[in-house]
Formats: structure tokens, C-alpha cells, sequence
């Protein structure tokens, strides 16, 4: 009985492990599917216009990011968004450029996108979304 217990519970929390605690696809249609991570708990995040840099998050601080940004996490497979985008700006009207979010490069739109990524427009001082849709899938 023990042996059929702790083999049991063994199972239970590698499966809890691999499983994602949440997902929020509120958008349908493949958009923000697969999400691993609350958006409140996420303890990182990128600055759309400067998407090469990841920062953490400062729960500390009740204002939190004004400028267009995409909490999650940084993983090894790259960056995972929790939610959709968030802050305030001036979104692109005429979006065909991407942010990838597994190399965080902005890459023209004569490439074709593979997910996770932003679409939106390159500019000198990083990237504007086109909506505040992240692609995953």
C-alpha cells in the first residue's frame, strides 16, 4: 500500500510539473493559446521599443510600465507571453513586420512569421504593435 502511495503521488507531481497552471485564450482563433503563466504572476517582460531586452518585473511598484509591453517568461525556447500586450501608445495602423518572441529580433515583412510573434512595425527606436494580439500558434 505505501509502495502504490508514493509511486502514486510521484506520478502526480510530475505530471502537475508538465502541465501549465493556467491558460487565459480569451481571443480564439490561435491568439495568446498555450499561455503558461498568470499575467499578474509573470516575473518578467519585454518593452516593445526595445524588445531585445528582458526586464523583471517589479511587483513593488503599484504604477508598474506605462509604454507598450508583453509580461511572461524567458525561457530556453525563447520568450512566453502571458496575456495579451499592455500600456498605452499609439498602435501601427499598417502592420507587416514581426517581433519574434523565441529570438526577440523584429524581422521584415518579406519573411514569414513563425510563432510565437507581434505583428506590427519596425521603426528606429524598436517596434509598435498592430493590435494587441500576440500569436502563438
Amino acid at each position: 500500500m505505501k509502495r502504490t502511495a508514493a509511486a502514486l503521488a510521484l506520478l502526480l507531481t510530475v505530471a502537475c510539473a508538465s502541465t501549465p497552471m493556467t491558460s487565459n485564450d480569451t481571443t480564439g482563433g490561435g491568439v495568446s493559446a498555450g499561455i503558461t503563466t498568470n499575467v499578474r504572476n509573470a516575473p518578467d517582460y519585454i518593452v516593445l521599443s526595445a524588445p531585445s531586452q528582458v526586464r523583471s518585473w517589479d511587483f513593488g511598484n503599484a504604477i508598474g510600465v506605462r509604454a507598450f509591453h508583453v509580461r511572461g517568461t524567458m525561457t530556453t525556447r525563447g520568450f512566453i507571453p502571458a496575456g495579451e500586450i499592455q500600456g498605452n501608445g499609439k498602435l501601427c495602423t499598417d502592420g507587416r513586420d514581426w517581433l519574434s518572441l523565441s529570438d526577440l529580433r523584429v524581422h521584415s515583412a518579406d519573411k514569414t512569421p513563425v510563432a510565437p510573434y507581434i505583428l506590427g512595425c519596425a521603426s528606429g527606436s524598436g517596434f509598435v504593435p498592430a493590435s494587441r494580439a500576440i500569436v502563438t500558434q
